[in-house]
């Protein structure tokens, strides 16, 4: 009897889990490959066709990703990066994020098993963890690992153990090998335990939370970072420059979180992100009912010292996270997912808080409608961020989003290939400043050059290029070509050049065809 209660929550939240799997596996191939996905999926071919991961200190970040990307690649009976497709990228962060709402077992003991499930059902319905749980970049996989770590750092102080120090020492060198902004979460944690002890302090009520800390442990947890971000940087020590690179990039990235570039917003960004948005004609968007929810779980957490230090620490981690993220200048929408999910734990706990408060019955049947419509309402706002406005830019997770006529242009250029004698051997010249995520879709296409200035000798069966480009581009033409434009983002044109016995050959086809 005594195990049923645990066996039903613990039935509970895998089931939420699954939900949130389900959720968001369909129709991976159907959304364009943004720029930056299409930028990390051509670096996880390199790797799959060279065995060689070299890192980049001044951008891409680090390699978990491309990893994690391997082995689905390696199951989908994939070898060659032309073999991959959408699928085999977007299913990463889909399981990670799955993953992340069952790491949440972990804090049953500090926040309540009430307060997992709820903010378990929060981070399954979250359009912007929704959203950003299907897009093949390294936020999911930071989210994870910084909150793997946060959850054994909980476990070593509840029981302090060498399996305890050394995983959070293991989870926070993956944070450090999948983004360089895993500082500021470090910085959160470290803040967060600080600040705690003075609140308690401050309220009179003693906590002695490095009561069992030992020394060797802390060495342990260092060298378990250390360790595993040099093998992961290093890809297992073979290209050791990325170790060093790996923490001297810090002055370039500081430099760009200065500001003074095309990703500068203000300070309030991540925060009227989440509350409300509204690009008419378009949907209105919010997740301004889990920020409220977190209100409670923070006032509650302030409150509650002693007796639930965990909820003190999330309460003031959550804040320096948000406050961190919000003061750089540098910002790009899918790293609100950080602050936000802490929002999400915070929630479940406001919401768990709200049902010790409401005694009588009726009320709390009130009270579970209301959240009950609040969350059914947010899983709307998932399903058309994730599919119906899934690269429109009416919905507020999309940012400068690669637009679906690309991809019929690629369509187009590989049908065009198709029908050249050289097969996927036709030269195709992209002669551009701006052309991603065109590598990607012509991943099977074996003769592409790309420029971002016109060659002396331009002339291909199939030419790319940029409006801008034009004049100069039909003045060192040779052959005769027919024309014709295609948006790959908003406020970027691409032109396709296809030479004119193709496109003729081209035409008599489609003709024939119909």
């Amino acid at each position: 009897m005594r195990n049923r209660p645990s066996a039903r929550f613990h039935g509970a939240l895998l089931a939420v889990a699954v939900f949130a799997l389900v959720s968001r596996l369909p129709a991976l191939r159907e959304r364009p490959m943004h720029c930056d996905e299409a930028v990390h999926a051509v670096k996880t071919g390199m790797l799959m066709e060279s065995g060689v991961y070299t890192y980049d200190p001044s951008d891409y970040h680090g390699p978990t990703l491309y990893y994690c990307a391997l082995p689905i690649a390696w199951l989908q009976g994939a070898r060659t990066f032309a073999e991959t497709n959408e699928t085999t990228f977007r299913l990463v962060p889909v399981i990670f994020g799955a993953g992340l709402i069952l790491l949440a077992v972990g804090l049953a003991d500090g926040i309540g098993k009430s307060a997992v499930l709820a903010s378990a059902v929060l981070a399954a319905v979250s359009p912007a963890m929704t959203y950003y749980g299907r897009y093949y970049i390294q936020e999911m996989l930071l989210v994870f690992f910084t909150f793997a770590a946060i959850v054994s750092g909980w476990r070593y102080a509840r029981t302090p153990s060498w399996r305890w120090a050394i995983a959070a020492g293991v989870f926070l060198g993956l944070s450090h090998a999948t983004k360089e902004t895993c500082v500021l979460t470090w910085a959160a944690m470290l803040g967060g335990i600080i600040l705690t002890k003075l609140w308690l302090h401050h309220r009179g009520e003693p906590w002695n939370w490095r009561s069992g800390i030992q020394r060797k442990h802390v060495f342990a947890a260092l060298a378990a970072l250390l360790l595993v971000s040099a093998a992961c940087m290093s890809m297992c020590f073979t290209q050791p420059r990325g170790i060093l690179d790996s923490w001297l990039t810090y002055a370039h990235y500081f430099q760009r979180a200065g500001g003074a570039g095309m990703h500068d917003k203000p300070w309030y960004y991540y925060l009227q992100l989440v509350l409300y948005t509204h690009n008419a004609p378009g949907p209105w968007w919010s997740e301004g009912f889990i920020v409220a929810l977190a209100g409670i779980g923070i006032s509650a957490g302030l409150r509650r010292t002693a007796a639930q230090p965990l909820w003190c620490f999330l309460a003031f981690y959550a804040m320096l996270l948000l406050l961190f993220y919000s003061l750089i200048p540098y910002k790009t929408p899918w790293c609100v997912l950080g602050p936000l999910h802490a929002l999400i734990i915070l929630a479940g706990v406001g919401c768990a808080v709200l049902f010790q408060l409401t005694r009588r019955t009726w009320l709390r049947a009130v009270l579970a409608l209301l959240l009950g419509i609040s969350v059914w309402n947010l899983s709307q706002q998932a399903h058309r961020a994730a599919f119906q406005f899934a690269s429109d830019p009416r919905n507020p997770y999309v940012y400068a989003h690669t637009s679906p006529d690309a991809a019929h242009l690629a369509e187009r250029v590989l049908k065009l290939a198709r029908m050249h004698p050289d097969g996927l051997d036709t030269r195709v010249n992209v002669i551009a400043p701006e052309y991603w995520p065109l590598p990607w879709y012509f991943r099977t296409l074996r003769a592409t050059g790309y420029w971002n200035a016109v060659p002396e000798t331009p002339d291909a069966p199939i030419l790319i290029t940029s409006p801008d480009f034009t004049a100069e581009l039909d003045d060192h033409l040779i052959h005769q070509y027919q024309k014709s434009y295609y948006g790959l983002r908003p406020g970027v044109l691409l032109v396709l050049y296809v030479e004119e016995n193709l496109w003729n050959a081209f035409l008599e086809r489609q003709e024939a065809a119909t």
